[in-house]
C-alpha cells in the first residue's frame, strides 16, 4: 500500500543505493528505493571488490564472491612484465548483477521497499518534501537521494553537478580454454600500455574471464571496442577465447568541488562523481558514501529546517581529498605509463605502495607520501 509521505527516496539499487537503504531501514526509518531496471540485471564493470569495500560492507556479502585474487600481473602491451604473488588478499571478484542483486536484497530484507522497472521523470523539491516524478506516478518523501549513477536523472532534475568529467570503459565476459584460465589463476592483470591515457584488465571469474579497458579522459568512447579487441589479441592467456558479453559505460572522474546536496536532496556513488579517477573503481566510493551519508540523513530527519550540508563536507574531507592524490597519481602514470610500468617491475618498493594502496592499507595521500620519501630507492631498485 503506498504511503503518502516516505521518510526517503532512494532513486537507484546499485552498492550506493543499496547500502544506504539498509543502513537507513536498520534506523528503522520508512525508505523507499526505486530502480529503473529489473532486477537482476548486467552491469559493465570488472567486479573487482578491494578489502577495503569488504571492511565497509555492513553485512556478508561472500554468498555472491567468485574468485579470492591474491596476486597480481602488471603487463605492458601484452607482455607480462611481474606476477607478483601477495600472500594476501587484493580483492574477490563477482559479477555485478548478482553482487548489486544481493545488496538490494539485505535492504529489503531490512525493511526497504523496492519498485523496479520505475523510470524518473523529474523532481520537484519543496520546503517540506521532495516529489519525485515517476514513469508510475509521484512519489513524495521528507529527503530525496540520487544513487542513479554516472547519468543521474535526479542531479539533472536539480541542476546538481553540471560540470562532470567522464571516461569510459568498455568490457567483455570471455569464455576461455581451460589453459588459458589455468594460466590466470587467481590473479588480477593491469596492462597500462593497453591505450593511451588508460590501461587494460583481466579478473578472474568462476568459470571465465572479465576483460576490459578504460580510458581516463573526457570524451566519447570513438575506438574503444578496437582498443579492447587488440588488448585481447595480444594476452596469451586470451587465445581462443570466446565473447560472451560486451557492453560500455561511462565512468565519473572524481574529484569535483561542487555540493553534493541542494535542499532536501543529496546524491551518493556515482551519481556524485565519486569515482576513483586513476582505475576508474567505484564500488568503494559508492559504499563509502553511502555510510557518509546515513548519520547525516538520519539527523537531518529531525532538524528544521532539513540540513544536509554535513555531508557535502565528509565527503570532501574522507573521499575527495583522496581522490585529489589519485589523479595526481593518475595523470603521472598516464603521461609515462612505459616507465612507470618499469618502475613497478623492478622496484619491491613501489610494489608493495601501489598494491597497498589498491588493498586499502594505504591511502593515496600516504602512498604519495611513501612514493616522494622512497623515490631515491625505487629508482636504485630500478636501475
Amino acid at each position: 500500500m503506498r504511503r503518502d509521505t516516505r521518510d526517503i527516496v532512494i532513486v537507484g539499487a546499485g552498492p550506493a543505493g543499496a547500502v544506504l537503504a539498509y543502513l537507513l531501514a536498520r534506523r528503522g526509518l520508512d525508505v523507499l528505493v526505486l530502480e529503473k531496471a529489473a532486477l537482476p540485471r548486467y552491469k559493465t564493470c570488472g567486479g573487482g571488490v578491494t578489502l577495503k569495500t569488504v571492511q565497509n560492507l555492513p553485512f556478508d556479502a561472500s554468498p555472491v564472491y567468485e574468485v579470492q585474487a591474491d596476486g597480481g600481473i602488471l603487463s605492458y602491451a601484452g607482455r607480462q612484465l611481474l606476477k607478483a604473488d601477495l600472500g594476501w588478499t587484493v580483492a574477490w571478484t563477482v559479477m555485478r548483477g548478482a553482487f548489486d542483486h544481493f545488496l538490494i536484497q539485505q535492504a529489503v530484507g531490512a525493511g526497504a521497499e523496492l519498485y523496479e522497472g520505475v523510470s524518473v521523470e523529474h523532481v520537484a523539491l519543496h520546503d517540506d518534501r521532495a516529489v519525485v516524478h515517476t514513469s508510475h506516478g509521484p512519489h513524495a518523501a521528507r529527503l530525496l537521494v540520487g544513487a542513479d549513477g554516472v547519468n543521474s536523472p535526479v542531479a539533472r532534475s536539480l541542476g546538481m553537478l553540471p560540470e562532470r568529467r567522464v571516461g569510459v570503459a568498455v568490457e567483455a565476459e570471455l569464455e576461455v580454454p581451460a589453459a588459458g584460465m589455468s594460466a590466470q589463476g587467481a590473479y588480477a592483470t593491469f596492462d597500462f600500455g593497453a591505450l593511451p591515457y588508460g590501461y587494460g584488465w583481466i579478473f578472474p571469474k568462476r568459470d571465465h574471464l572479465s576483460v576490459g579497458v578504460f580510458q581516463a579522459r573526457s570524451g566519447k568512447a570513438a575506438g574503444l571496442r578496437q582498443r579492447l579487441e587488440a588488448f585481447i589479441a595480444c594476452q596469451p592467456v586470451l587465445q581462443g577465447a570466446k565473447m560472451l558479453h560486451f557492453q560500455g559505460h561511462p565512468i565519473p572522474l572524481g574529484v569535483s568541488r561542487q555540493p553534493l546536496h541542494r535542499g532536501r536532496a543529496l546524491l551518493v556513488g556515482d551519481a556524485a562523481n565519486l569515482a576513483d579517477p586513476w582505475l576508474g573503481e567505484g564500488i568503494y566510493y559508492a559504499v563509502l558514501s553511502a555510510r557518509l551519508a546515513a548519520p547525516v540523513i538520519a539527523a537531518a530527519l529531525e532538524q528544521h529546517p532539513c540540513d544536509l550540508s554535513e555531508y557535502s563536507r565528509l565527503v570532501r574531507t574522507h573521499i575527495l581529498a583522496q581522490q585529489r592524490y589519485a589523479a595526481l597519481f593518475a595523470g603521472i602514470v598516464y603521461r609515462a605509463p612505459h616507465l612507470c610500468s618499469k618502475l613497478i617491475e623492478r622496484s619491491p618498493r613501489m610494489q608493495q605502495a601501489v598494491f597497498s594502496t589498491l588493498r586499502g592499507d594505504l591511502t593515496f595521500s600516504q602512498m604519495s607520501a611513501v612514493l616522494v620519501r622512497s623515490l631515491p630507492l625505487i629508482l636504485m631498485e630500478a636501475m
